[in-house]
């Protein structure tokens, strides 16, 4: 079980990996994307620009004034750049307001032929067909009423050659990272999961009813909960596993009895003859056998309700407990008259309604009465009585019989306990236990008390009071 609970949850723990980190990190990657395209951009824009600006300023300091004539004076390396057909086309020109000095004529004004002392302007335009990015930069020289115009342009394929170029060199580094986190993170959830791969092995090797928690330091912290809750299991099922054979063990001891009596009487009346004393005593011991039996069986089955009920608060019904107690008290009477006891009865001042489940009530109060009817004397008095408190509903039954003694009343909850009932007592001992599990399913608790009197035994059910179920219809 732990073998492929630990394998479906490895593989859920990688699919959640892959989306919690994959999904995410491809979000970040298109991010990064863009905000690499724009970083590049403007990186290679400003390269470009610098390399325009430093041509454009070449060509501003060869400019002189010779006797009033303005002449240009442009090295040899100068030249060689500009008609150098292996990269982008550059293309100058020289203006003085519309008029051109030299260079092309036709070349995009950008400034409109107004443009200060020393100042630049950049600019996109279009020439000859293509993109240019284009440099505008003014320069006065003596005699001169305004600066001149010196504008460089250069066409944009290299730079959107450049952009492209490391733009695919970002969307490889980026798809690498991505593919290199998918194939090492299913490793990484192997290695992680490994001190868990070895708690696997060694429940493999546990025998079926070994049971002992699992060792909670030789796991990750991050898994120590998970651990920590499969130990709870592990003693949750340990102790139902135990109290199951318990139960099974304490069922078939108490059944052996009645049945024993059964064939033993059934095989005495076998040799009996019809209608003697002996067989009329056979028949009557089966009759008795067979009683006890029955009730064993319904009180085992009884048991085995209230173990398995579980506190649920939407089952909860508003309950009149001063009705329901009325109920079995007019139910059980007859059961009373014929032992010999006298029942009484003392309702609440008002009708106070209680949550709870009302078949489970009527059974606590019942195996209550019924408790008080077989281990009373003849001519015995039983009072139920209810009280109500603040906070809390008391349905008491007490007695005038044997009672239990005070150091005794705890285990008088276990199953088929018996303690000091006595030989001429029926009973199996599983009324009590089955009223403080009853008692637990719905939210309640019991007490056992000595009476004012010092005689005989008080059993107390404290039923919570609940505001929003007073209005509620009683059951």
């Amino acid at each position: 079980m732990l073998s492929r609970l630990l394998n479906a949850w490895r593989r859920s723990l990688t699919v959640r990996l892959l989306g919690v980190i994959i999904l995410p990190l491809c979000g970040l990657a298109v991010l990064l994307g863009i905000g690499g395209a724009l970083v590049i951009s403007r990186s290679v824009q400003t390269v470009n620009d610098r390399i325009l600006a430093a041509t454009s300023r070449a060509i501003a300091d060869s400019l002189s004034i010779d006797n009033g004539n303005i002449e240009l004076d442009l090295p040899p390396a100068m030249f060689g750049m500009l008609e150098d057909t292996e990269r982008d086309n550059v293309y100058y020109n020289v203006r003085y307001g519309s008029h051109a000095i030299t260079g092309y004529s036709d070349l995009p004004d950008i400034v409109s032929g107004h443009i200060a002392d020393l100042q630049v302007k950049f600019g996109n335009a279009v020439y000859r067909g293509k993109d240019i990015r284009v440099i505008a930069e003014g320069r006065r020289l003596p005699g001169l009423a305004r600066p001149l115009v010196i504008e460089v342009a250069e066409t944009m394929d290299a730079r959107r050659l450049t952009e492209q170029e490391m733009l695919r060199y970002l969307a490889l580094l980026e798809a690498a990272l991505v593919l290199l986190t998918i194939i090492l993170l299913p490793i990484a959830v192997r290695w992680g999961i490994r001190p868990l791969s070895r708690l696997r092995s060694e429940m493999d090797q546990r025998v079926a009813f070994d049971l002992h928690p699992l060792p909670e330091e030789a796991v990750p912290a991050e898994v120590r909960g998970v651990v920590r809750g499969f130990n709870d299991l592990l003693g949750r099922f340990s102790s139902l596993l135990e109290d199951t054979r318990r139960f099974t063990a304490d069922a078939s001891h108490q059944m052996r009895t009645p049945l024993s009596i059964l064939r033993a009487h059934i095989a005495l009346l076998r040799k009996s003859a019809p209608g003697s004393v002996e067989a009329e005593q056979s028949l009557n011991d089966i009759d008795e056998a067979s009683e006890r039996l029955q009730r064993l069986i319904v009180q085992l089955l009884a048991l085995a309700r209230a173990e398995n009920a579980t506190r649920a608060q939407s089952n909860l019904q508003p309950v009149d407990i001063n009705a329901l107690v009325e109920e079995v008290f007019a139910e059980l009477a007859p059961a009373a008259i014929a032992a010999g006891a006298e029942l009484e009865f003392d309702p609440a001042e008002r009708d106070p309604t209680i949550p709870s489940e009302p078949t489970l009530a009527r059974e606590i109060i019942a195996n209550l009465i019924d408790n008080a009817i077989r281990y009373g004397g003849a001519g015995d008095r039983i009072c139920i009585s209810i009280e109500e408190r603040a906070e809390d509903v008391i349905v008491a039954v007490e007695d005038e019989g044997p009672g239990i003694a005070p150091e005794l009343r705890d285990a008088a909850f276990a199953r088929f306990a018996r303690l000091d009932a006595g030989p001429g007592k029926p009973g199996s001992g599983l009324g009590l236990a089955i009223v403080q599990r009853l008692a637990r399913a719905i939210g309640a608790r019991i007490a056992l008390t000595s009476p004012a009197s010092g005689r005989g035994l008080r059993a107390e059910i404290y039923f919570p009071l609940s505001d929003r179920l007073v209005t509620g219809t009683p059951a």
